[in-house]
């Protein structure tokens, strides 16, 4: 019997060092503070989003908000998994705080979005490499637009017909509310945006032909949530 147990528990810490030693990479989506400085951290993988918890320690990388981390799990029976070996894997931009503050928006609001998920497609770990990518060199809240239209269509929410969500008869001139629903403008109280421009972002998932103050709008129902 002791022979029995101690091949188990060999068996088992084997098992453990195995997932501990298997580095991935995955985006920080949410941080939240536990016990003296310890933190439960949400990182987004292609497959999955973990929640893990973080030891405090002055030897241990700074972690933040919508860092994009190469990282180990070390699984502990009967707690949260470890988060550890973290290595940042950092954009020149985010240097830039106002191009920091809107992706740390949008990570928030993709989190929320996301949270009651454990399995995850790896659309939305490619989605964010897109966008970090685009950011670099493209107006953000443009480079947000056009991947949240896409993660739209990816979960089969846009709506390129312009039937209004009111009323469900045609629309000649849109204007959209939380979620890209499309809607009369007496219908909800709102300005008309261009349907020829909206039609363009739909179906290309290019905002270059929006102006300043239709980015702004769009922008705005954005941040009310995904």
């Amino acid at each position: 019997m002791i022979k029995i147990i101690a091949n188990s528990n060999a068996l088992l810490t084997k098992q453990v060092n195995l997932y501990y030693n298997h580095t991935m990479q995955g985006y920080i989506l949410n941080i939240t503070q536990a016990k003296n400085e310890d933190l439960i951290v949400h990182v987004l993988t292609h497959k999955r989003l973990y929640t893990l918890y973080r030891f405090y320690g002055a030897r241990h990388a700074t972690i933040n908000l919508g860092y994009k981390i190469d990282f180990t799990i070390e699984q502990q029976l009967g707690y949260l998994p470890k988060l550890r070996n973290i290595t940042h894997l950092g954009y020149s931009w985010l240097k830039n705080l106002h191009k920091s503050l809107l992706w740390q928006q949008f990570i928030k609001l993709l989190y929320l979005h996301l949270r009651d998920l454990e399995d995850i497609e790896s659309f939305y770990m490619e989605m964010l490499d897109s966008l970090a990518k685009k950011i670099t060199r493209q107006n953000p809240k443009r480079a947000i637009i056009e991947e949240y239209v896409k993660m739209l269509e990816y979960e089969g929410r846009l709506h390129r017909d312009f039937v209004c969500f009111v009323c469900e008869q045609p629309i000649d001139e849109p204007t959209l509310v939380r979620s890209f629903l499309p809607a009369h403008t007496y219908c909800v109280g709102q300005e008309a945006l261009s349907k020829k421009r909206l039609a363009y972002l739909f179906a290309h998932k290019d905002a270059q032909y929006l102006d300043d103050k239709e980015i702004e709008r769009l922008w705005n129902i954005i941040l009310q949530g995904l």
